[in-house]
Order: C-alpha cells, then structure tokens, then sequence
C-alpha cells in the first residue's frame, strides 16, 4: 500500500506537499530503530485506520510514517483511538487497540 498515494479529494497543497517530500527524499525520516518490530507496528497502525474518511486518515498515515520508534507509535495510540472511535464507536476502536496492544506485551 503507497501510504502518500493521491486520491482526487486530497487538496492540491497536500499532493504537492507530497511530490515535493518525495523528490527531496524527506518522504521518510531515518528511523531510529529500523527493526522488523517498529516495522510490524507501523503496519498494524496503518491497518488500524485504513478505513477512517480521507482527512483523518491521511493525517494519520502521515504520522505512522513518521514515526522514528516505538515510542513514538506508542504517543500516537490515542490519537488513533479518537479518530477510530468518532468514526465507529468506542467499542470498536478498543477492539483494535487490543491487537496494537498485544504487540507492546
């Protein structure tokens, strides 16, 4: 899945915003901790809001990608509760932090 892909109802600031990270290289930060396991958690997250409405997702995604560590992932967990949870309900959202959770065991 291209995380920055375009989508017609994204602004035009944010799709250029978008190329221009892109041609820089600075679509992605080095991570600081690269491992296979940052790597799984950023996956689950992406998975966990690929269904919210464009703005909410976007801005989420741009997080997720962002994120150096699992600490940082770990700082986003309730930003991606509130968002699943306005969208779906809270039983839903604690649903699907259940799984991101089980990851931090």
């Amino acid at each position: 899945m291209n995380h920055l892909m375009q989508s017609p109802s994204d602004p035009r600031w944010k799709r250029a915003l978008d190329s221009v990270l892109r041609l820089a290289g600075l679509d992605r930060p080095a991570p600081v901790d690269a491992g296979e396991d940052v790597e799984a958690l950023r996956q689950l997250c992406r998975c966990l809001v690929e269904d919210l409405p464009g703005e909410s997702r976007y801005t989420l995604m741009l997080r997720i990608l962002h994120a150096r560590d699992r600490d940082d992932l770990w700082n986003l967990r309730s930003h991606l509760f509130g968002a699943v949870s306005l969208q779906f309900g809270e039983h839903v959202a604690r649903e699907r932090l259940q799984r991101l959770d089980a990851l931090w065991g």
